[in-house]
C-alpha cells in the first residue's frame, strides 16, 4: 500500500499563487476613505483619494513603523501617518516631514491595484514582472450595483476555482441535475473559459434550468454569467484571496441586468430585481457552505486518481502551474 507521501498528499497547493486578488468592494471606499485588508499573510491598506483614485499600499509607515490603517488618513491625494504626520504620495514618495526635508529612505511600499466589476483587485507576482490584465466584461449602466458578502474559508484559491471544472461534484454534492457541457474548456494564457448547463433547485421556486458561462482569469478572479427562465441575465463573482497558507477570504457578489426604464419601470421592476438578486446571492453562499466541510477536512492530492466523469481537472491543474514559481510548483 502506498504511503500518503507517495500519493502526493499535502494540506494544500503551494501557498500564494501569482495573480490578481480581491481586497475590497468598490462600495466600501468612498472618496477620502481607507481600510485595512488581509493579503498574502500580511496587512495592507486600501484607499480612495479625494479625486476618486484607488491605491493599495503596505500597511506600515517606513519612518517608524506605525500602522497606517489605525489612525492614518487620506489628505487630498496623499496619505498621512498618525504617528509623526509624515505624508506620502500614492507613488510611495514621502512628500512632507514635520522635521524639514523628507528622508529619501522613507518610501511606502505600493502595490498594483485595479478596480474591476465593482471590486478592488491587487496584484501579487514576481518582483519586476509586468502584471497581465483581467479581461473584464462590459460594465454598462444596465447592470445593477453589486449585492455583496464575504466569507472566510479554510481553503486555497486553486481548490476553490477547481470547483468550476469539477463536474462530478455538482450533481453529487450540490444536487444539480442534468449537468452537461455547452462549451468545452478553453485555456489562453492566464484565462480559462467554459460553459455548461444544469437544473438547479431554488428555495420557493423549485427547479430552474440554468446555463452559465464561466470566465476565470488567474486563480483570484472568477465570473459566472448566467441566464435563467424569464430572460434574466445575472453576474456572479466568487473571488478568493489568500490570507494564509490555507485560508482565503471569498468576496462574493451578484448583479442583475435591469429591466427598469423610467419612473414607472423602476417602480414595477426594482422590487422584483431585488428579490431575484437576494435569492441568487443566498444560493451562491448556500452552495459554498456545502463545499465548506469538504475544504475544512480534505487534503490536496497532487496525483489524483481521476475518473472519466470528473471533468477536465487534470487540464485545469496543468494550466494552474503557471501561477507558481518553479520552486513552488
Amino acid at each position: 500500500m502506498k504511503s500518503p507521501a507517495a500519493r502526493g498528499f499535502s494540506d494544500s497547493p503551494p501557498p500564494y499563487p501569482y495573480g490578481w486578488f480581491a481586497v475590497a468592494f468598490s462600495s466600501e471606499l468612498s472618496n477620502g476613505k481607507m481600510l485595512t485588508a488581509r493579503f498574502i499573510d500580511r496587512d495592507i491598506v486600501v484607499l480612495r483619494t479625494a479625486s476618486g483614485a484607488i491605491s493599495a499600499i503596505e500597511a506600515y509607515c517606513p519612518h517608524l513603523g506605525a500602522h497606517l490603517g489605525h489612525g492614518g488618513s487620506v489628505v487630498g491625494e496623499e496619505i498621512r501617518c498618525p504617528f509623526h504626520g509624515f505624508q506620502f504620495a500614492t507613488s510611495g514618495r514621502c512628500t512632507f516631514s514635520p522635521y524639514g526635508t523628507p528622508p529619501p529612505a522613507a518610501r511606502l511600499g505600493v502595490l498594483e491595484a485595479r478596480e474591476i466589476c465593482g471590486v478592488v483587485m491587487v496584484w501579487h507576482g514576481p518582483s519586476g514582472e509586468t502584471p497581465w490584465e483581467i479581461e473584464a466584461p462590459d460594465a454598462g449602466p444596465e447592470w445593477r450595483p453589486l449585492r455583496t458578502k464575504k466569507l472566510t474559508l479554510h481553503s486555497h484559491p486553486q481548490e476553490v476555482t477547481e470547483n468550476s471544472v469539477d463536474f462530478g461534484h455538482l450533481s453529487e454534492l450540490h444536487g444539480f441535475r442534468n449537468v452537461r457541457v455547452v462549451r468545452d474548456l478553453a485555456a489562453d494564457g492566464p484565462r480559462l473559459r467554459t460553459s455548461y448547463a444544469f437544473t438547479r433547485t431554488m428555495p420557493l421556486i423549485g427547479g430552474i434550468d440554468t446555463e452559465i458561462d464561466i470566465r476565470v482569469d488567474g486563480l483570484g478572479f472568477s465570473l459566472v454569467e448566467m441566464t435563467i427562465p424569464g430572460g434574466w441575465a445575472i453576474r456572479q463573482l466568487v473571488l478568493t484571496t489568500p490570507v494564509g497558507e490555507r485560508g482565503v477570504v471569498a468576496h462574493i457578489a451578484t448583479s442583475l441586468r435591469t429591466r427598469a426604464k423610467g419612473l414607472v419601470g423602476r417602480a414595477v421592476w426594482r422590487p422584483v430585481e431585488t428579490l431575484i438578486e437576494r435569492a441568487i446571492l443566498y444560493a451562491v453562499v448556500l452552495e459554498l457552505r456545502r463545499d465548506q466541510p469538504i475544504w475544512d477536512n480534505k487534503k490536496y492530492l497532487s496525483r489524483p486518481a481521476l475518473a472519466a466523469g470528473d471533468g477536465p481537472i487534470g487540464r485545469y491543474r496543468r494550466w494552474a502551474r503557471q501561477f507558481y514559481s518553479e520552486e513552488m510548483s
